[in-house]
């Protein structure tokens, strides 16, 4: 292989993101249903001692892109898209999503997705599990003598 497409593959190399992704959902054990879920997600990305970004590295586009990241949750099992957010993400990044708890009790998979729309295989998939506990009633008086 020529020099200038070793070089090619090690500045591509080089520029393709290596992001943590840590979540958290938010009072986890007093989810009631219809209420909303939150989940707390914080990115971290790997800079290696680099000081910046720049466009993604795309010879053949007809311009600089920058990275397009999106957070996404939703049910495998619908097929149902529960929550999205676009993110811009330079270092670290803390963001949040909500969604609506189902009406019915009982335990709901879910999957969290963290998806680029410029690089290809650094999507990531995380499942998670949320017990969701019956709808808080409430003692609310009626008026009643």
């Amino acid at each position: 292989m020529p020099d200038l497409q070793l070089l090619d593959i090690a500045q591509f190399c080089n520029r393709f993101p290596n992001i943590d992704l840590s979540y958290e959902v938010l009072d986890s054990d007093n989810v009631r249903a219809g209420e909303d879920i939150t989940i707390q997600v914080t990115l971290e990305r790997d800079l290696e001692s680099k000081t910046e970004l720049g466009p993604v590295d795309a010879p053949r586009y007809p311009k600089a892109k920058e990275e397009g990241w999106w957070l996404v949750v939703g049910d495998t099992k619908t097929n149902l898209l529960l929550a999205i957010k676009r993110v811009s993400l330079q270092w670290k990044l803390k963001a949040k999503l909500e969604f609506a708890a189902p009406a019915d009790a009982g335990k709901n998979s879910y999957a969290l997705y963290f998806m680029c729309d410029s690089y290809l295989g650094c999507d990531q998939e995380y499942g998670f599990t949320v017990d969701v506990k019956e709808a808080d009633g409430g003692d609310e008086y009626y008026g009643r003598d």
